[in-house]
This record gives structure tokens, C-alpha cells and sequence, in this order.
């Protein structure tokens, strides 16, 4: 079953949007005992260098090992695993609770400054099947430094075999996002979550208890804060009303962009953002001509104070150093409505 806690998710611009648009607006021949010398530190060399490329690789080899799950559920193929897991965007909690007879484990993380991604494995006793209607009575979410996290989450859907770890139906994959909407600081800011009382659904969402307890894990959070930006600063006209593209920035994870401009405030009243609809669709052009435009994920959209605000966090892997054009699609108005941004 999937739990939300949405607050924060659609709030006021941040302070630190508005000073992320302000800045875009205004780094001789040796004897022989010295030459056995030589001949012997050269080997010592080769044995070390052996050694450290050993080392290197059995470290790689861990590195760069995914979750199997976890890989699947983003699409990342070898090449995209390696990338991330070199960039620090990828974290390995290794952190395991019991109690009553129920295991939960924190497995791997993965993120950026716009938010995580996080996986859990969740075995319960014996006879006690887990399903995707599954759930926890309680699941708190606490961040060291923030007042509060806004998050989204749930087991696992699908059938057992890809859904469990070891493809057995009492065990199987929990999901959590955390959503950076202010994209404060959280690396290495300790995270704690508690867990209490294990439930399943007799239908129509009537819940019961199944497995009673608190299980708690915490652990410092990492990831990467390693982003693309681009600073385009150019105005543009959507259906006559003048937009100016303030900032873009691109992560293989995640995409955040920054609007202003006079006739920005008409577009959204033309829309249905400020029911919690969209201002407009976003697509990638790759560099072999490929567009992705299904750049659909959780994030948060907002428009205050003559500002828009969009961060989107991507279900698939994105290969962003490929990426050459972001077109935004403001799909209310009629006629010229698109915005081509280059991303070089």
C-alpha cells in the first residue's frame, strides 16, 4: 500500500529559488649495487602497482554493484550504474532491524539535490504473505536540520519474483522518496525512520493488524549534488505572453527549472496549476535526435511572487551529458506555445 506524507511538496518559492534566479540574473652511470638496488625496487613497484590495481578493482567491483532491484525499477544499464555509483549518487545504508519475527533492511539509496530515492527489504514470519496492498500503520520519516520531509512510499508492486528479494511471497521491496523541495543540504545529515505494526488489507483499504512492533533505522544520508546548469536568461513568447527561461539544471535523476517574465502570470491563470494541475509538459532532445517526453515522475511545480518553480524527479535513468534541447510544451494555450532551450 502506498503512504504519502505530501506537506511541503507544493509550498510558497523558497528563499533560496529566488537567490538561485538572482544570481543567474547579475575557478651518470650507476654502480652495480646501486643498480640491484634499482632492480629490486622495481619489483617492489611492480608488486605494489599489482596490488593497488587489485585493490582498485575489487573496489569498483563493489562500487558499482546495484541492487538488482533498484536497477531495474530506474532502467540503468552497466555503463549508467557505474556513472552514478562514481559520482556519490548511489548510498549503501547495510542497515537491518528485527523484531516479532519481522526483518526490515535498508538496502541502497539514490539521489540528488532535488531528492531520494530509497530501498528497503521487508521479511515477515512464515505464513505471512506480503502483497502490494500491504502496508505499515505508522511510518515517520525525520531528517537531522530540516523541520519537516515530505515523502511518498509503499511496497513494492508486481509479482513476487521481481518484487521480493529472494522470491518468496513473506518477503519483499519497500520504496521510499524523499522530496528536496527546498534543496537544502542533506548529505550527511542523519535520517531516521520508524516503522510500527505490519497490515494487510481485507479489501476496500479495511486494514488490520498483522505483525505488531517498532522497527527504527538510521544512518547518515548520501548522495550527489553534481548537476548541469544552464543559465539561459532568454525571453520567449508563449502565445504572445513573454516567459524568460532563468535557470535550467540537468541531473541523469532529475531536472529543475526557474521561470519569470510578464506574461508568466497570465499563462498560469490560463492553466490549472493552482489546483495542483501542471503549467506545462517538458521533453528532452538527445544528441542522435531521440526525444524523451515522457519525463514524468514525483517533484513539485509552484508559481509565487511572479516566479514558476519545477523540479521532477525522473522514474528512468536519463543520460543528461547526451541531452542537447529542452523543450517546455504549455499545452492550455494555442498556437506558438513551446520553448526550445539549448543545453550547451
Amino acid at each position: 500500500m502506498t503512504h504519502e506524507d505530501w506537506d511541503g511538496v507544493f509550498p510558497d518559492a523558497p528563499q533560496n529559488f529566488h537567490q538561485a534566479v538572482e544570481r543567474a540574473l547579475n575557478e651518470c652511470a650507476p654502480g652495480r649495487t646501486e643498480r640491484r638496488f634499482h632492480m629490486r625496487r622495481k619489483s617492489l613497484l611492480i608488486v605494489a602497482a599489482t596490488v593497488a590495481a587489485l585493490c582498485v578493482t575489487a573496489a569498483a567491483a563493489y562500487v558499482f554493484q546495484w541492487n538488482e532491484a533498484m536497477a531495474r525499477r530506474f532502467g540503468a544499464d552497466p555503463a549508467q550504474q557505474e556513472q552514478l555509483s562514481s559520482s556519490g549518487a548511489v548510498g549503501a545504508p547495510e542497515q537491518s532491524v528485527t523484531e516479532n519475527g519481522l526483518t526490515v533492511s535498508a538496502l541502497q539509496t539514490l539521489g540528488d539535490q532535488n531528492g531520494v530515492y530509497l530501498l528497503f527489504s521487508v521479511k515477515a514470519p512464515d505464513g505471512t504473505a506480503l502483497t502490494d496492498t500491504s502496508g505499515f500503520e505508522m511510518l515517520s520519516v525525520k531528517l537531522e536540520g530540516s523541520d519537516h520531509v515530505s515523502w511518498s512510499g509503499g511496497f513494492m508492486s508486481g509479482p513476487t519474483q521481481t518484487a521480493s528479494l529472494s522470491g518468496t511471497d513473506n518477503e519483499r521491496y519497500f520504496e521510499l522518496r524523499l522530496y528536496n523541495s527546498q534543496q537544502a543540504d542533506w548529505n550527511g545529515k542523519t535520517i531516521t525512520l520508524d516503522f510500527a505494526n505490519l497490515q494487510a488489507d481485507r479489501g476496500k483499504l479495511d486494514m488490520y493488524t498483522v505483525t505488531e512492533g517498532q522497527w527504527s533505522l538510521s544512518w547518515p544520508l548520501t548522495y550527489t549534488d553534481a548537476m548541469q546548469s544552464f543559465a539561459s536568461g532568454e525571453t520567449h513568447l508563449v502565445n504572445g505572453h513573454a516567459v524568460t527561461v532563468d535557470s535550467v539544471q540537468l541531473s541523469p535523476l532529475s531536472l529543475a527549472l526557474s521561470l519569470s517574465g510578464d506574461g508568466l502570470e497570465s499563462l498560469v491563470e490560463n492553466s490549472d496549476l493552482n489546483e495542483a494541475g501542471s503549467l506545462c509538459t517538458v521533453s528532452l532532445t538527445m544528441e542522435d535526435g531521440t526525444v524523451l517526453d515522457e519525463l514524468y515522475g514525483p517533484g513539485t511545480e509552484g508559481y509565487a511572487e511572479g516566479l514558476y518553480g519545477r523540479t521532477t524527479s525522473f522514474d528512468q535513468i536519463v543520460d543528461a551529458d547526451r541531452a542537447t534541447a529542452l523543450t517546455l510544451t504549455f499545452f492550455w494555450e494555442s498556437g506558438e506555445n513551446t520553448i526550445t532551450i539549448p543545453l550547451n
